[in-house]
């Protein structure tokens, strides 16, 4: 953490927030990505947008999705959800660490980077868990339904989180340079 905290600079952060960008985009709005996957189940949509649910909501969502879709979801959409989350861990850590490193204590700041990363994680958890759903279907195990569901949960949380970190620490910023001037 210390490594990254030091290492990180403008550029860097900028080019973590390209690849976030690229990675988004790829992943949301384009034929490998959910856009594809629309266009495939009439609409039928992804787990990892639902904010919690039931073992009878992930059967009937994945039902929806259809024989193509499942496959589809788990041949495109997954292998992209994999490195998805370590891209932007990286943008939100980055950008933490260039509004917080002259804001806030360095522990603090440590502190404040375990957010993007426990988001990462969480979704990478998730991801495991509808890999497994999308597998097994259409039995659903109930320990991949209830860990996808509260790993996703958790996730939303942190990223949540991450951003209201970002938002606060670039008000700070803003306001230091106000109150300079």
């Amino acid at each position: 953490m210390d490594r990254f905290v030091q290492r990180i600079t403008w550029k860097k952060a900028l080019l973590f927030t390209a690849l976030f960008a690229v990675f988004y985009t790829i992943i949301n709005y384009t034929g490998v990505g959910v856009a594809g996957l629309l266009q495939i189940t009439n609409g039928a949509n992804i787990l990892d947008f639902e904010f919690g649910y039931t073992a009878s909501r992930a059967y009937d969502l994945l039902a929806a999705l259809g024989n193509d879709g499942r496959s589809f979801y788990l041949m495109k959409i997954l292998p992209l959800d994999f490195p998805f989350p370590f891209t932007y861990m990286l943008c939100y850590a980055g950008w933490i660490v260039l509004m917080g490193k002259n804001t806030i204590p360095p522990s603090m700041l440590k502190f404040l980077l375990a957010a993007p990363v426990l988001a990462m994680l969480f979704d990478w958890i998730e991801n495991i868990g509808i890999l497994t759903m999308l597998q097994y279907f259409p039995v659903l195990p109930a320990w991949a339904v209830m860990t996808a569901s509260a790993s996703g949960i958790m996730k939303t949380v942190f990223t949540v989180f991450s951003l209201a970190i970002m938002i606060l620490l670039l008000v700070i910023t803003l306001l230091r340079k106000a109150i300079r001037k």
